[in-house]
């Protein structure tokens, strides 16, 4: 984990366990130190460092070159976790905005799908009544050819039955035709014999 992951971690579950501020502390807005309160603080400053896991404490009184130079190092530490917050803010901001523009873009090609699911909505409905529509025209169509094709058979039928019964009239008259021939000529025959005979 980052020191800036730490320090805003230790930040976040240790502010209701920040040290009280020093005793003698003035009032004005933006005013911690003065003359009279350095020792108090710089033991506050002290623990709450300590508090965020920075590497030393403060020696704000010392004169020696080591305590100096572990005040200065303190002190480089937070500029560094400054510059860190910075750049995490930048990074955060840039994220947040490309997220934001990945959105917008997203919405808009799921505007542009509904759009295009609505237009393919509307040709199914198209198609669908036109479908419909041809269907039952041929039904009717199909209908209406099943009913000429029977009123085409009972006309053949009928056509049968009425050719079955000139055939059958035909051979009627051929036979009563052919009985009258006989009898023209047995009456004949007779004719003959009677003439013959009164000669």
């Amino acid at each position: 984990m980052s020191v800036s992951s730490r320090f805003e971690l230790r930040a976040s579950s240790n502010l209701h366990q920040q040290p009280p501020p020093p005793v003698g502390m003035s009032g004005d807005v933006g005013t911690f130190a003065d003359a009279g309160n350095l020792e108090h603080c710089a033991k506050y400053l002290n623990q709450t460092l300590v508090t965020f896991g920075f590497p030393a404490s403060l020696d704000l009184f010392a004169t020696d070159p080591v305590s100096i130079a572990r005040t200065c190092n303190c002190m480089y530490a937070l500029l560094q976790q400054r510059q860190r917050d910075i750049e995490f803010r930048e990074s955060t901001n840039d994220l947040r905005q490309r997220m934001q523009s990945d959105i917008s873009r997203l919405e808009a090609k799921i505007e542009r799908m509904d759009a295009q699911l609505a237009a393919k909505d509307r040709e199914l409905a198209t198609l669908t009544r036109t479908e419909a529509k041809n269907t039952a025209a041929l039904k009717a169509h199909i209908e209406k050819l099943q009913q000429e094709r029977d009123e085409f058979q009972k006309m053949v039928i009928g056509n049968q039955q009425v050719r079955t019964q000139q055939i059958h009239e035909t051979k009627k008259k051929e036979k009563e035709y052919i009985k009258l021939q006989v009898s023209c000529c047995i009456f004949s025959h007779k004719i003959c014999n009677k003439h013959s005979m009164e000669i």
